[in-house]
């Protein structure tokens, strides 16, 4: 059985011509399931003159749908769908008034408010969603026939968290029926399911149909490398509390002081903190917007700004309230120094011997000045190249038995630790 986008049910549907399979309409086929689902007569109802028997059978399935729909629709639970059944009245030559159409009436309504609007007011995506979900809850009940469903683009007028809803309920079909279905959307991919995929590709001898993991055309695997980036940002957030760090290095420095720290028996970070990298200062803006919807507790712990740029959209995530201003921290608060960046939190003598020892250098403590950014100091000394920030980092980790800290870098690693759990306490 094969479903596209045609199938999406009007407001008002003539019971007439749902008498007749002949030219009749997609979205009159899924209201014919509609009716069939709440076991009402077409023929009697095209009849009859008092429509309470058929209310209720309505109302019955009314709650069906809802409830079901409303399982997987988690976007807006203040709705309700409401059937009627309507009619046209004409009055003839001789003034006698009769009905000449039957009116199959769909309407949504809002719950908290108690307005109820057309279903074709609703949103595309609604209106796709429930018309879906009914004529495969119709497909269900029919137990003397198997199906192959066949689906091209679901969910395609759905956004992102709507197509994830869309999935579950697929997922939920998968298991009385085999289902294929082709898609663009990363919301669409079951990052944690990628053996299931096979990738389309157009070539000049025909289409080629392979498994995920052997496709090389970009544009093709564009949707698969979305979804997997798409887990993996979530998937980072794995706390209800969460510190915002620059880069790796920051992580994996955080990580293992905070251990010495606890072996000393003195206040490392919180185990129920999670410390979170996400590439750069200028991306910490965006990070912070992007995940404000998740209900999670966050602390930026930052270099001191050189870049006005990404300082600004910080400033305006104060502003706009989406984070305090006393959860963004910068290191310079530590040193007592106008200016500082991580590295800037180790005396110079234990930076400089990570650097060394990291890239094979012999830079003596004499070549650096102790009223200045560490940092700039070897850039400089470096060609005025950048270095890779990681490799001392990594370096720490991997002799981390063979490395001591002064007392001065351990108390301002702690009163770092101090204040981030006291702010996500």
């Amino acid at each position: 059985m094969y479903y596209d986008d045609y199938y999406m049910l009007p407001s008002r549907i003539s019971i007439e011509n749902l008498q007749s399979d002949n030219n009749i309409e997609n979205s009159d086929k899924t209201a014919k399931a509609l009716l069939e689902l709440a076991d009402i007569d077409i023929d009697k109802l095209t009849t009859a003159d008092n429509f309470e028997d058929y209310k209720a059978e309505l109302e019955a399935t009314q709650l069906i749908i809802s409830e079901e729909l409303f399982k997987y629709w988690s976007t807006n639970q203040n709705l309700k769908i409401n059937f009627d059944i309507d009619k046209v009245e004409k009055t003839d030559s001789q003034h006698n008034r009769r009905i000449v159409e039957h009116i199959l009436d769909i309407r949504v309504q809002n719950t908290r408010s108690g307005v109820s609007l057309p279903l074709k007011n609703r949103s595309k995506g609604f209106n796709w969603f429930f018309s879906f979900l009914v004529w495969f809850k119709k497909i269900q009940e029919d137990k003397k026939s198997t199906y192959i469903l066949l689906l091209d683009e679901p969910g395609l007028n759905l956004h992102a968290m709507a197509q994830q809803d869309l999935l579950k309920f697929i997922y939920d079909l998968s298991k009385e029926y085999q289902i294929i279905y082709t898609t663009h959307s990363p919301f669409m991919i079951e990052s944690e399911n990628l053996t299931k995929v096979r990738t389309v590709v157009e070539k000049t001898d025909g289409t080629k149909v392979s498994e995920s993991v052997q496709e090389k055309d970009p544009n093709t695997l564009f949707p698969l490398q979305a979804a997997l980036g798409y887990t993996l940002a979530q998937n980072l957030f794995v706390s209800p509390k969460n510190l915002i760090v620059e880069g790796i290095a920051d992580l994996t420095y955080l990580n293992l002081i905070s251990n010495i720290l606890a072996e000393k028996e003195r206040e490392g970070l919180n185990e129920d903190i999670t410390i979170v990298p996400v590439g750069g200062a200028d991306k910490v803006a965006t990070f912070v917007s992007l995940l404000r919807g998740n209900e999670l507790d966050m602390v930026c712990l930052l270099d001191t700004f050189s870049d006005q740029s990404a300082k600004g959209r910080l400033g305006n995530l104060v502003a706009e309230r989406i984070i305090k201003e006393k959860n963004i921290l910068f290191f310079h608060e530590f040193t007592g120094d106008t200016f500082a960046d991580f590295e800037d939190m180790f005396t110079d003598n234990e930076y400089i011997n990570l650097y060394n020892n990291a890239f094979g250098t012999s830079i003596s403590i004499t070549d650096i000045k102790s009223d200045k950014p560490i940092m700039r100091q070897l850039k400089e000394l470096n060609g005025n190249k950048d270095f890779n920030h990681y490799k001392p980092a990594n370096y720490m980790a991997k002799n981390i038995a063979d490395i001591t800290l002064s007392d001065e870098t351990i108390e301002r690693f702690e009163k770092i630790f101090k204040k981030i759990n006291s702010l996500l306490n």
